[in-house]
C-alpha cells in the first residue's frame, strides 16, 4: 500500500476559530488560577490577564464576523 502525502491548509477563517478557541481556553484556565489562587497579587494577575484576553477574544469575533459575511 503507498501512503499518499495530504496537503493541509487552513484558511483565514479556519485559522482565526482555532485562535478564537485557545483564547477562550487560556480565559477558562485564568479563571480557575484566580479561584484557587490564595495570594492578592497572584489574583490581581489573573485579573488583568483576563481583561487583555476578554479584549483579544472580542477583537478575534469581530474578525471572524467580517469575515463569515463578507459578499
Amino acid at each position: 500500500m503507498k501512503l499518499e502525502k495530504r496537503e493541509i491548509t487552513l484558511n483565514e477563517k479556519d485559522s482565526v476559530t482555532d485562535m478564537l478557541y485557545l483564547e477562550k481556553n487560556l480565559l477558562w484556565a485564568y479563571e480557575k488560577g484566580e479561584n484557587h489562587a490564595e495570594r492578592k497579587e497572584v489574583k490581581g494577575l489573573c485579573q488583568e490577564k483576563q481583561e487583555e484576553i476578554q479584549e483579544e477574544i472580542a477583537l478575534l469575533e469581530k474578525e471572524l464576523q467580517a469575515i463569515c459575511f463578507v459578499p
